[in-house]
């Protein structure tokens, strides 16, 4: 072998690494290990950040849509309320004159609570004073009287029908002028009349009592839900529909209460004490 040949053969053997084991065989094992890692620790935070975006979501649609809900309610019972309010007297027998047969078209508040669980206060949220609206058997009894009220307006305007045709079969034109306790009972008989009455008084006293709830739950709901809501998650989907009535003067006049009737006369009629019917009429409002 020639000088030259010898050359190219140390020139080539010298290029020759010798063997590194870690960098051979750990490093791409060690590599391809963390890169697995990485990536399920990047898809795990991943999935948590946006499942954490969607609870948040969820919060602030069933914020929202309650919101909604008791606003429709609140608005049938004002529009109820607007047929009668500043007309009544204490007064039974005109009171009942003074309310029409209302025809209104309202459905029931749905009572599907599973999506409100996270308004309910945890250990470190309570304080000497539970929220109002941070207890669901608050908002339920709230839904069930709303309901409940729409039910007993239909029965009074089918009672109120009965009542009209009853009073004009028997006094005509006449029917049209005050009539006397006598005069209404010849027409209908103590039974309907007590029964009337008394339905009546519900439906007035528990509309305004309802109204008063729904209202309070409209202000008040709102910006306590908003504040179990980690809204700056949501930047870009929507806000928390806040409410109030901004003074105005037709709102606020509906949310006077009506007046109370004479408890004496309608003890008269239905033939019970004072206190029972206070007692049986009070809402717990």
């Amino acid at each position: 072998m020639d000088q030259e040949t010898e050359l190219l053969v140390e020139a080539i053997t010298s290029l020759k690494s010798e063997p590194n084991y870690f960098k051979d065989y750990v490093f791409p094992i060690a590599s391809a290990f963390f890169t697995s890692i990485l990536g399920a620790s990047i898809a795990y935070f991943t999935l948590r950040h946006q499942e954490g975006v969607q609870i948040e979501k969820e919060k602030m649609d069933a914020t929202n849509k309650w919101t909604l809900n008791a606003e429709e309610a609140r608005s049938t019972l004002f529009a109820v309320k607007g047929n009668y309010h500043g007309e009544l007297n204490e007064n039974p027998f005109q009171r009942i004159i003074s309310i029409p047969s209302i025809l209104f078209k309202a459905k029931p508040l749905t009572e599907d609570f599973q999506g409100l669980s996270f308004i309910v206060p945890v250990r470190d949220d309570t304080k000497d004073e539970i929220p109002k609206w941070s207890q669901i058997p608050r908002v339920r009894a709230m839904v069930s009287n709303y309901n409940y009220l729409i039910e007993l307006w239909e029965q009074r305007n089918t009672l109120n029908e009965q009542f009209k045709s009853r009073v004009f079969d028997v006094h005509g034109d006449n029917a049209r002028m005050t009539l006397s306790k006598d005069d209404v009972i010849q027409a209908v008989g103590q039974a309907f009349l007590a029964t009337f009455t008394d339905l009546n008084e519900r439906v007035i006293s528990l509309t305004d009592d309802i109204i008063i709830e729904l209202d309070n739950f409209l202000i008040e709901f709102p910006k306590y839900a908003k504040s179990k809501i980690q809204t700056k998650r949501l930047k870009h989907y929507g806000s928390v529909l806040m409410h109030s009535n901004n003074e105005n003067p037709l709102i606020l006049e509906l949310l006077k209460k009506s007046p109370d009737p004479d408890f004496k006369i309608l003890s008269e009629i239905i033939g019970e004490s004072e206190e029972a019917i206070r007692q049986r009429h009070a809402t717990g409002y």
